[in-house]
C-alpha cells in the first residue's frame, strides 16, 4: 500500500523536529556526563589509604585511587564525547532552521531542511548564515521575533568572546588585565552550544509562523 506524500511543508517541518530532537538527545546525554563526571571529583571522593602488593613494583598501588581516577578519566573522555556531539547537533539545529526560514520567505519550497558536513565530519556551515545567521526579515509580525532576536544576539555575543580570546591568547606578551579579559571572554564563550540551542528553538517556532502562508494557500486550493 503507497503512501500518500506528505506537502513540502509538512516534511520541512518534520527535518526541522527531527534536528530538535537530536540536540535535546545530547543536550540532556552531556548533561548527565557532567553529573556524573562530577561526583568523581578528587576534591568530593575520599580516597581510603589501603595497599596492595603487586609483584615487580616498588611502590605498592592504592586499589580505591586507580579505580576512582580510571573512572574520572574514563567519565571525562565520555564527557568530551558528549560535548562534541552536543555542539554539533545545536549548531545543525540553529542553522539548518535558520536557512528553512530564509528559504521559505524567499518563496522557495525546500521539502527537508538541507545541511552537509566534511570529510572529517565537521559541520559546513550553510552560505550567508556564518558565522552567526544574520536578522531575520519577514517575521516583523510574529510575536516572539523580539526573543528570537534576543537569543540571536546573545549567540553572537558567545562567538564574538571566542574570537577576542583567541586573539589574546596569540598575543606574545599579556598584562594581568589582558589575561583576565581572556579568561573572562573564553568563559562566556562556552556559552556558545547552549546560545545556539536556544536560538534553534525559537527557529523552529519561528518556521513554523513563516509556514503559515504556504499551508493557508495549499489548504484553499
Amino acid at each position: 500500500m503507497s503512501r500518500t506524500p506528505l506537502p513540502w511543508f509538512e516534511s520541512l517541518t518534520d527535518s526541522a523536529f527531527a534536528l530538535g530532537a537530536a540536540a535535546r538527545e545530547t543536550r540532556t546525554a552531556h548533561q548527565a556526563a557532567q553529573a556524573a563526571t562530577a561526583q568523581y571529583d578528587l576534591d568530593r571522593v575520599r580516597l581510603l589509604d589501603g595497599e596492595i602488593t603487586v609483584p615487580g613494583l616498588f611502590t605498592p598501588p592504592r586499589p580505591h585511587d586507580r579505580a576512582v581516577m580510571g573512572i574520572g578519566k574514563a567519565l571525562q573522555q565520555c564527557g568530551d564525547q558528549m560535548e562534541s556531539l552536543y555542539t554539533d547537533a545545536a549548531l545543525s539545529y540553529a542553522y539548518g532552521t535558520a536557512w528553512a526560514i530564509l528559504r521559505v520567505l524567499d518563496g522557495q519550497e525546500p521539502p527537508r531542511v538541507e545541511l552537509s558536513h566534511t570529510a572529517e565530519g565537521d559541520l559546513i556551515i550553510p552560505r550567508g548564515l556564518a558565522p552567526v545567521p544574520p536578522q531575520i526579515a519577514g517575521l516583523e509580525r510574529w510575536r516572539d521575533n523580539p526573543k528570537f532576536e534576543q537569543a540571536r544576539k546573545r549567540w553572537e555575543s558567545c562567538d564574538y568572546a571566542g574570537e577576542y580570546a583567541s586573539a589574546l591568547a596569540d598575543e606574545e606578551y599579556l598584562s594581568d588585565h589582558g589575561a583576565y579579559e581572556m579568561h573572562e571572554a573564553y568563559g562566556e564563550a562556552r556559552g556558545i552550544t547552549d546560545a545556539a540551542y536556544a536560538y534553534g528553538v525559537l527557529a523552529e517556532s519561528a518556521l513554523r509562523y513563516a509556514l503559515l502562508g504556504p499551508r493557508a494557500r495549499h489548504t484553499n486550493a
